[in-house]
Formats: C-alpha cells, sequence, structure tokens
C-alpha cells in the first residue's frame, strides 16, 4: 500500500535526471522530451512519479546507512534530480524521512487490520499482533531498522500515523481507557524485542514468539475486558 503524500508536490517541475548510462530508470508516469538546442532526450515525470521516484532512492540509502549520515545530494544524485527538487518536495530530511517511513509501514498496518477482521479472543488477538509483527520483520528486516529510526525521529506525520496503529489495537479491545493503554504498551515492547530478535542470528522465532507472548499476557490477562470476545467494530 502507498502511504499518504507527505507535503504538496511542486507546480512545475524543474529537474530531470541525468541522461547516459548513469542515469536511473524512469519510472511509471514518465514520457519522453526532446531538448531542442541539442536534440537530447531527458524524462519528464509528474508530480506523483517524481516524487516516489525520489522516496524510492532515499529508501534503499537508508536501509543500508544510518539516516542521520545520509545527505540531500546523496538523496538527489541517488534519484537523478538536484538537491533544490528534494527540498521543494520534503522541505528537509525529517519530512522525507516520514514518507520513507509511510511506505515502509503500509505493509505492517495492512497485516494488522486483516488480523481483526474475525472475532475473536483477547489472547487470540495478542497472538495474531505478535504473528503480524515478527512475519513482517522476517520479510523486512531493513525496513523494520528504518521504522525504529523514523519513529524516533518525532516528526509530525510519523507520530500521527503511529497513533492511528495505537488506535486500531485498542479498537480490538473495546477502545476504552484500559484498552489504549494495552495497546501501547503491547507495541512498544513487541517492537522492542523485534529489533532484538533481528539483530541476534541465534534467537529462534518459536521462542522469542512465546516469550512475548508470556510476557504480555500475563499482565492483560487480569483485565476482563483484555480477555473478553470481540468483534471488529
Amino acid at each position: 500500500m502507498t502511504a499518504s503524500p507527505v507535503g504538496l508536490p511542486p507546480s512545475t517541475d524543474p529537474a530531470a535526471p541525468r541522461t547516459g548510462s548513469d542515469a536511473p530508470s524512469a519510472p511509471p508516469g514518465a514520457r519522453a522530451a526532446t531538448n531542442e538546442l541539442g536534440g537530447r532526450h531527458r524524462t519528464r515525470l509528474n508530480p506523483q512519479a517524481r516524487r516516489d521516484q525520489i522516496v524510492s532512492a532515499a529508501e534503499r540509502l537508508f536501509e543500508r546507512r544510518d539516516p542521520a549520515e545520509v545527505t540531500f545530494e546523496q538523496i538527489a544524485e541517488a534519484a537523478g534530480v538536484s538537491r533544490a527538487l528534494v527540498y521543494n518536495y520534503f522541505g528537509d530530511k525529517g519530512g522525507l524521512l516520514a514518507a520513507v517511513y509511510l511506505r515502509s509501514i503500509g505493509d505492517l498496518d495492512l497485516a494488522l487490520g486483516r488480523a481483526f477482521v474475525r472475532p475473536g479472543t483477547g489472547e487470540e488477538r495478542l497472538r495474531a499482533i505478535i504473528g503480524c509483527y515478527l512475519d513482517y520483520a522476517e520479510r523486512n528486516a531493513a525496513s523494520c531498522r528504518l521504522i525504529s529510526w523514523a519513529e524516533a525521529s518525532g516528526h509530525p506525520l510519523v507520530q500521527q500515523a503511529r497513533r492511528r496503529r495505537y488506535e486500531t489495537v485498542a479498537r480490538s479491545w473495546g477502545g476504552g481507557p484500559d484498552a489504549c493503554m494495552f495497546s501501547r504498551g503491547v507495541l512498544s515492547l513487541i517492537e522492542g524485542v523485534v529489533l532484538e530478535w533481528l539483530d541476534d542470528p541465534a534467537a529462534d522465532r518459536a521462542r522469542t514468539e512465546s516469550v512475548l507472548f508470556a510476557l504480555l499476557w500475563r499482565g492483560m490477562s487480569a483485565f476482563p475486558e483484555a480477555r473478553a470476545v470481540r468483534s471488529p467494530a
């Protein structure tokens, strides 16, 4: 699922990607144009395609390196655009990181939503949440680390997305004040343990899942609303 855009795209596109053998491939939405002076071809992109191109380049760099060490110049170079255009679309690195985060987290949010489609007990829902995170981490280890880094950045769009995730999980336990606390505590613990699991090659998934469930359910099961069978709202 592609996340909602961050910021407004510019009304014009002042930058063109490089040409020649080192130029990045054009994403969907591109069309060729001829330079009347030199006869050289360049690629024009619609604003959304250009934005996606920049986000994809940043995502690749952020997954290989500490995002704090990646510069706008490096992102622009990887995307084949000017540094000014990256600023024009995202404002600063925080805005760009938020855009990458929203794209990366989309699959996890979809999986969590599907986990709550069927009625179930609180125990079943907790197991489903743990399973969603571990499944996602197995397929997207680099994205998991990037998500953690982005959430620590405190960007407003990242925090809004995180609050929506808390609310989705809280609704599965009835949506009251206790459910909100369950949601924050559960997700925070799961996310921390998942990162530890990814960093330890010897860690066993089944054991990790068992430990997480035991830690969380022992406390939550003391509350009737956590044990209740619920259907999604």
